[in-house]
C-alpha cells in the first residue's frame, strides 16, 4: 500500500493566501507540519501579483531562496465579476480571466518548475468552483475561467505524473468566504442557500481546507476535479418546487 504524502515538512505555497479559503488552506497544512506561505498582494507572506509573470517569478525566488522549493502548490487567488453578457464591459472580463486562469497558469507553472528541477514529488491543487459545470445567469467570465482551471489540472496532471507531480482541483459549492460577502449580508440569504443543499448549509472556508489537504495526502488521486458543495449540485430549484407542490397536493387529497 502507498503511504500517504508527507505533508509533515513540506514547503507550501498557497495564492491567495491572506483570505478565504486560502487562508484557512494556509491554517490547515501549517497544523499538518507543513511550512505554507502566503502569496497575495497585500498582508503577511511573500508579495505576489498572479497576473504577473515577473511578480511570480519574483515570489518564486524568494520562496526557494529562504524555506527551499515547494512541493505543495495551492492556486486558490480568484476574483468575479456578474454581469450578464450583454452588459459585461471587455475590462471586466478581462479582468477575471486575468486572475482566475492566467494567474492560476503561472503559479502552476512556477511551481510545477521547481518541483521538476529538484527532482521532487508534489501535489498541486488547483480552486475550481462548482460554477465551472453551471450555467448560472450573470456568472459567465466566472464559470467560464473556472470551467478552464478544472480541465487544466487534468492536462497538468497528464503532462506531471511521469516527475511525480499530481494536480487535482477543488470545486466549492456555495461557501462564506469574503466574495461571498455583499450576498451574505443580505437577510436570509445564507438560510436561503444553506436550505437549499442536502446537509442544510453552505460551506465555511474550512470545510474546502480540510478537503485540499486530505487530497494531497492522497498519493493516488491525480487529474480529477472534487465538487466540495455538501451536495448543491444534487438538487435544483425547480425540483425542489415541484417536490413541494406533489407533496402538498398529495397530503390535500389524503384529507379530503
Amino acid at each position: 500500500m502507498s503511504a500517504d504524502f508527507d505533508i509533515s515538512g513540506a514547503v507550501a505555497v498557497v495564492t491567495g493566501g491572506n483570505s478565504g479559503i486560502g487562508k484557512a488552506a494556509v491554517e490547515a497544512l501549517n497544523a499538518e507540519g507543513a511550512t505554507a506561505l502566503s502569496w497575495d498582494l497585500d498582508g503577511p507572506g511573500v508579495h505576489c501579483d498572479v497576473t504577473d509573470a515577473d511578480s511570480v517569478r519574483e515570489a518564486m525566488a524568494a520562496t526557494v531562496a529562504e524555506y527551499g522549493p515547494p512541493t505543495i502548490h495551492v492556486a486558490s487567488a480568484g476574483t468575479a465579476r456578474l454581469a450578464k453578457i450583454v452588459d459585461l464591459t471587455i475590462e471586466e472580463w478581462d479582468f477575471v480571466y486575468n486572475v482566475n486562469i492566467r494567474g492560476v497558469f503561472l503559479t502552476l507553472q512556477a511551481a510545477a518548475r521547481e518541483m521538476t528541477a529538484a527532482g521532487l514529488p508534489g501535489s498541486i491543487i488547483l480552486i475550481g468552483s462548482v460554477n465551472g459545470s453551471l450555467a448560472d445567469p450573470a456568472h459567465s467570465p466566472y464559470s467560464t475561467s473556472k470551467a478552464a482551471v478544472a480541465h487544466l489540472a487534468r492536462c497538468a496532471a497528464v503532462e506531471l505524473g511521469d516527475e511525480g507531480i499530481r494536480v487535482n482541483a477543488i470545486a466549492p459549492g456555495p461557501t462564506a468566504t469574503p466574495m461571498m460577502g455583499p450576498l451574505l449580508s443580505h437577510d436570509g440569504y445564507r438560510e436561503e442557500i444553506g436550505g437549499s443543499t442536502p446537509l442544510g448549509r453552505i460551506g465555511e472556508p474550512e470545510d474546502i481546507a480540510l478537503a485540499i489537504v486530505n487530497v494531497i495526502k492522497s498519493p493516488w488521486i491525480t487529474g480529477q476535479v472534487i465538487a466540495v458543495d455538501g451536495g448543491s449540485q444534487l438538487v435544483t430549484p425547480r425540483g425542489r418546487d415541484r417536490a413541494v407542490r406533489v407533496t402538498d397536493e398529495r397530503r390535500a387529497r389524503a384529507g379530503a
